[in-house]
């Protein structure tokens, strides 16, 4: 018996219309489906395709709460999940593109150029997305397009 990995990641909005516009015009995700949550209650669920069978689904419902007020990751830390990390390409061209949204950056690091870490050579940024969700954005030194 073993964990082979994760099918998705479910994550709560109070904005289902922000939420995807965010994720199709900003991130450049591609909208696999919308529909009502059915059976599993009132409200909408959206998936979104990532390749190799990784999904981000969002749901909403008329009473969702919304999400404490904390920073983002690395400052400040709670109990749960504090942020969606993505891994990117070019990642001076993603903060630009983010500097030009309502969601600005929060952290970026290192300063400049590239950390090594245990995992490579790395840099990162971090923002606050539609409701409130925190996200990360995170390059190795060299990665080419996919």
């Amino acid at each position: 018996m073993k964990c082979i990995d994760i099918h998705h990641i479910g994550i709560w909005v109070d904005d289902m219309d922000e939420m995807i516009a965010f994720l199709t015009q900003t991130l450049g995700l591609r909208l696999a489906t919308r529909e009502p949550r059915g059976a599993a209650g009132s409200g909408e669920r959206a998936l979104f395709h990532l390749g190799d069978n990784q999904i981000i689904e969002i749901l909403s419902e008329p009473n969702v709460q919304p999400r404490p007020d904390f920073p983002v990751h690395p400052v400040g830390h709670v109990t749960g999940i504090s942020h969606l990390c993505l891994r990117v390409i070019d990642l001076p061209a993603w903060e630009m593109k983010l500097n030009s949204t309502k969601y600005p950056i929060t952290k970026r690091w290192p300063d400049d150029g590239y950390a090594y870490t245990g995992m490579g050579s790395l840099r990162v940024l971090w923002f606050t997305g539609p409701s409130g969700v925190g996200f990360e954005l995170f390059e190795f030194k060299g990665e080419k397009s996919l």
